[in-house]
């Protein structure tokens, strides 16, 4: 998939790192803690609970 990435995120709630699927099509929570991670909107995710920490190729 063109522009599609996976990538490094923080929870902004508990401070775990997790993985996450740019074009993710469902909501992703946080393992740990559960708090939302990344809900899709049209194509990409957008990161809602956490924070980038880098774009893996």
């Amino acid at each position: 998939m063109a522009g599609a990435n996976f990538l490094r995120v923080t929870c902004n709630d508990c401070g775990n790192e997790a993985v996450v699927f740019s074009r993710a099509s469902s909501v992703i929570s946080c393992p740990v803690c559960g708090s939302t991670l990344a809900v899709p909107k049209g194509g990409k995710a957008d990161l809602v609970g956490s924070s980038l920490v880098e774009t893996l190729e």
